[in-house]
């Protein structure tokens, strides 16, 4: 703030942001404008993309995970806490099938992400991969939690994630193979307390379909 020419009056001051608070509004700008452009990209790689609530086998002991998935896509845009959701079971009992139903249930209307966290993490070691569209997206999809290998490394980039999506309020849907004992013993208390304390964990029962498919 500095004072104006004099022809301009007594008593009147100039007002201009600093260069420094001009360069970050303009990157907020940027960052707003890349999360509400169309998604032009299927999120989803090509063997998921055609996973739906239809194809879905449902039995006794899947109903109620099922219906629960199916009302969270219902009331999606009611969601405002940030809550989400974590499909734990055995390997080939659908947990992939049913996140990948939702995001392909709300993929056209918001701005979904998808990540198999062995992958995303090898890629963030790499840096070769930008947090801002994870941490922001409408709905993230983190697939095969727990099955990364163990480090502290590790635990400290999916805390930036699963942190970034709290303090933003951006629900996430977590697959694992492992319940809630044994997660905390992959994951560590401060990881697997943040994922379960604010998400609905739900435990999938049933045969392995993969093997099923294959006549096992």
């Amino acid at each position: 703030m500095f004072p104006v020419p004099e022809s301009f009056g007594k008593g009147q001051w100039y007002w201009e942001d600093c260069r420094c608070i001009k360069q970050e509004r303009e990157a907020q700008r940027r960052a707003r404008t890349e999360l509400l452009r169309v998604q032009t990209e299927d999120p989803l790689p090509l063997g998921l993309r055609n996973h739906s609530f239809e194809n879905f086998k449902v039995f006794s002991f899947n109903q109620e995970t099922y219906k629960i998935c199916t009302s969270f896509v219902e009331k999606f845009d009611q969601i405002k806490s940030g809550q989400g959701l974590v499909l734990m079971g055995k390997s080939g009992t659908g947990k992939t099938h049913l996140a990948c139903a939702i995001a392909n249930s709300l993929k056209n209307k918001y701005r979904v992400q998808f990540a198999y966290v062995p992958t995303l993490l090898e890629k963030m070691r790499k840096g070769i991969i930008e947090l801002e569209p994870l941490i922001h997206a409408d709905l993230l999809i983190l697939d095969d939690l727990g099955s990364e290998r163990e480090s502290a490394w590790t635990t400290e980039r999916l805390l930036i994630i699963v942190d970034g999506r709290l303090t933003n309020c951006k629900p996430t849907v977590y697959t694992t193979n492992y319940e809630a004992e044994d997660l905390e013993k992959r994951l560590g208390m401060r990881l697997t307390s943040r994922i379960l304390g604010h998400n609905v964990a739900l435990l999938l029962h049933g045969p392995d379909y993969r093997l099923q498919r294959y006549g096992y």
